[in-house]
């Protein structure tokens, strides 16, 4: 059976469809109609996405993730680079050189004063013995570097996670919120079904009819302003996880835990991904000061090499037996000590030293966020869990009055005045269940992030 044969048929069991259709009830049927579409009612037709895919398609797919894990990457390449500083430098070298004017012979020790070449070749091994500690500090601070920012990498993703939370929770409540304006609607459609079964019976006044229509007319505004703020829930929704959503998209439902109850003193702000990230920078800058001090304190290098050479200014002899008559080596232990490189190291201490200030400083600002976060949401927890029990038994209480108001407009007790009120009192109390809904779970995950230190996704 079509989508819209099944509206006519369930408003033909109400006992309030004649044969005189109206374009009004043909406007409820369309807009009925276009819920079921937004809902995804239409079975296989529409895509359904949870919030747990909806993450991680945002994760997989946002520049803000891609260009932390990038940090990442320079952080390790840093890593290999200070490691690096502890390898041995193993050279060789060949020089060719032409000689003029007066010189001494290498192999006679007498003056000369002629043209000849000189070819060299050698190989030389240098080998940091004991540097002060400087490069064990550098490979440090470089890997407290790559942690924070796998910690940054953490914060951004968290971040992120509840920014497609938020937004997709609000398209829940926009779509619940078609669904009321669309029943509100369908409610006004439905009495003035009614009002002309009884305005031909003389029972009815042009007041009551000019009451009803300009209810329906507001009534389909908020249906129209309902369908706006899905619409850009959607595209709110799809931006974050950079990618293109259809406005059938079905969203797979979320409800409150009920059982939930938040223990503030079982928190584990102290181990988060953003209070983790600047303690590793701490950390990092505090062993890169160590390392720049080391350069005032004395080195160590163990160095060898290896080598022979060629004159033409030795006839007697050729290129193969001068190689072999002159190679030799030599190995030696140097000793660094600078004297005057404090004053330079001195300046850029200082500066390692507020950034490390400053870095403490984002720490206590962190922390105190964090608290008032966690109090705030908190507070909204308890005041949405309270408002949002309160709604539900309003709303139960204006669905009960709404029956018996409608009961007595068919009997002629009560004024077209009388079921208004009563209409939108239970659009008041059905649009406050909708939002504590869903600020409600808002708040529940916030508190079980710093409880459980990830998001509850389920």
């Amino acid at each position: 059976m079509h989508l819209s044969e099944i509206v006519l048929s369930n408003l033909k069991t109400d006992g309030y469809l004649n044969m005189n259709f109206t374009k009004i009830l043909e406007k409820a049927i369309k807009l009925i109609l276009f819920l079921f579409a937004i809902l995804g009612e239409q079975s296989g037709q529409a895509q359904q996405w949870t919030l747990t895919s909806c993450v991680n398609q945002a994760i997989n797919n946002h520049p803000d993730i891609k260009s932390a894990q990038l940090d990442l990457g320079i952080s390790m390449a840093r890593v290999d680079q200070a490691k690096s500083n502890f390898y041995p430098e193993l050279a060789a070298s060949v020089f060719q050189s032409g000689n003029f004017g007066r010189s001494i012979d290498r192999f006679t020790n007498a003056y000369i004063d002629q043209f000849y070449n000189t070819t060299y070749a050698g190989v030389r091994l240098n080998v940091p013995v004991f540097t002060s500690f400087r490069n064990s500090n550098l490979l440090a601070s470089a890997k407290s570097t790559k942690a924070a920012s796998e910690s940054g990498i953490e914060k951004n993703k968290n971040i992120l996670t509840l920014t497609v939370i938020t937004y997709y929770l609000n398209a829940l409540s926009q779509a619940e919120n078609i669904r009321n304006a669309v029943n509100q609607w369908k409610n006004d459609s439905i009495q003035y079904q009614r009002l002309l079964i009884r305005k031909e019976a003389g029972l009815t006044t042009k007041t009551e009819e000019i009451q009803l229509l300009n209810q329906m007319k507001t009534d389909e505004i908020g249906v129209q302003d309902a369908q706006l703020n899905y619409e850009t829930a959607i595209i709110d929704l799809a931006q974050t996880m950079n990618t293109s959503l259809p406005s059938s998209i079905r969203l797979a439902s979320l409800d409150p835990d009920e059982n939930y109850y938040f223990d503030i003193q079982n928190t584990i702000t102290a181990s988060l991904p953003q209070i983790n990230e600047i303690k590793m920078g701490i950390q990092s800058l505090h062993q890169t000061i160590k390392a720049t001090k080391a350069l005032s304190y004395p080195s160590l290098s163990l160095s060898a090499d290896y080598g022979t050479f060629y004159a033409s200014s030795n006839p007697e002899r050729t290129f193969t037996q001068q190689l072999n008559d002159t190679r030799n080596g030599s190995i030696s232990l140097g000793l660094n000590i600078p004297i005057l490189r404090g004053l330079q190291n001195r300046p850029q201490v200082q500066e390692l030293k507020v950034r490390q200030m400053a870095l403490q400083n984002t720490m206590d600002k962190t922390q105190l966020g964090i608290r008032q976060e966690i109090d705030m949401a908190n507070t909204r927890f308890k005041t949405y869990k309270k408002r949002y029990e309160n709604a539900r038994y309003l709303l139960d209480l204006a669905k009960e009055n709404i029956l018996l108001i409608t009961e007595q407009l068919t009997a002629g007790t009560v004024t077209m005045v009388d079921f208004l009120l009563a209409q939108n009192n239970m659009e008041k109390a059905a649009a406050a269940l909708t939002n504590s809904k869903y600020q409600l779970i808002l708040q529940e995950k916030i508190l079980k992030f710093y409880s459980q230190g990830k998001y509850d996704l389920d």
